[in-house]
């Protein structure tokens, strides 16, 4: 279904660069090719984001005119979506802590001041449910990565933190 109002206008614009310069592959400096934009809806308000895209220019490299984005992208939102992390955060702690329904989010969505239909609600409801499933089945890379500490504290850069912390002991 098309959309029936416009896109939301950006308030605040931010500028992402690689923090590595130089090509893994032959260490030559790698210059900035183009730019893609990216316009996410966030708790704080829509961000649109100019990600420089680099890529080695030497012929002789193996990784000549591979694609080099900036790592910090993926703290912002999912690939090819356009709601951030920390509403995605705030939707599945709405669901799964506070137990309201999808029009009870929307709701709160709106009244934060998120521009949102009550269908993209679910969708991400399930980009959420699907972030947990894929860190519930991978538990042995999670234990050896956390098997020595006692408390982990549940956090998503970026979010919100509108919830006291949350943590979960053994």
């Amino acid at each position: 279904m098309a959309r029936k109002t416009s896109v939301p206008k950006a308030n605040q614009k931010i500028i992402l660069n690689c923090i590595d310069q130089n090509c893994t592959s032959c260490g030559q400096k790698m210059w900035n090719d183009y730019d893609n934009f990216r316009t996410i809806r966030t708790l704080s308000g829509v961000v649109r984001i100019t990600l420089k895209v680099r890529r080695c220019a030497h012929k002789e490299c193996e990784s000549y005119h591979q694609v080099y984005r900036p790592e910090e992208e993926g703290a912002w939102a999912l690939p090819g979506h356009e709601f951030g992390l920390d509403l995605i955060a705030y939707v599945g702690g709405l669901r799964y802590q506070e137990h309201r329904s999808v029009p009870q989010i929307h709701k709160a969505l709106r009244e934060k001041g998120v521009n949102i239909c009550q269908r993209s609600v679910s969708n991400v409801l399930d980009r959420y449910d699907e972030l947990v499933s894929v860190s519930l089945t991978d538990r042995n890379r999670i234990t050896k990565l956390l098997g020595s500490q006692e408390q982990v504290i549940l956090a998503i850069d970026r979010a919100n933190a509108s919830y006291p912390a949350k943590t979960l002991s053994r």
